[in-house]
């Protein structure tokens, strides 16, 4: 615990609380139109812990302010599973308390604890507050890099 913050794993029954950090992360980033989740979704996701993906969920002082989502993936150049952060998100109201940083505490020691020996993520290039918190963690941050995806019906189209 760390200033009134305590951190938990996703338990049963905390499928809204986890979308409402995640539709958070969403309005922030001006995605929310593109939000499809449900809070069952969620149960069904991080559900009996699997190894293959998981969620902590930050409080303080009793209340929910924010989450991080995780799952493994495997890297083809250290030719092992690593981590793949999917979502930070901390609440409006309760940034720029150390919730941020105590939820990437709880993932680096997650990723430890499953012996991966990294783990990386994704972050918006125009996210400033995040660059900050991540630098000031000691991530290495890549301006070289595009994340591109196939969805719909290019996906489609492409698989035919």
């Amino acid at each position: 615990m760390s200033g009134g913050i305590t951190i938990r794993r996703f338990a049963p029954g905390d499928g809204a609380v986890l979308l409402a950090m995640v539709r958070a992360l969403a309005e922030d980033h001006e995605l929310a139109a593109h939000l499809m989740a449900s809070p069952s979704d969620f149960e069904r996701a991080f559900g009996p812990d699997d190894g293959r993906r998981g969620a902590f969920i930050a409080a303080v002082d009793g209340k929910a302010a924010g989450c991080a989502i995780w799952h493994g993936s495997f890297s083809s150049f250290r030719g092992q599973e690593v981590m793949y952060l999917e979502d930070l998100s901390v609440l409006p109201q309760f940034r720029r308390r150390g919730v941020g940083r105590t939820l990437m505490k709880a993932v680096a020691g997650e990723c430890l604890m499953r012996g991966w020996p990294s783990m990386f993520w994704v972050m918006m290039s125009n996210n400033a507050r995040g660059r900050a918190l991540y630098e000031g963690l000691g991530a290495e941050v890549d301006d070289g890099l595009a994340w591109c995806r196939l969805r719909g019906t290019a996906l489609e189209g492409l698989a035919q």
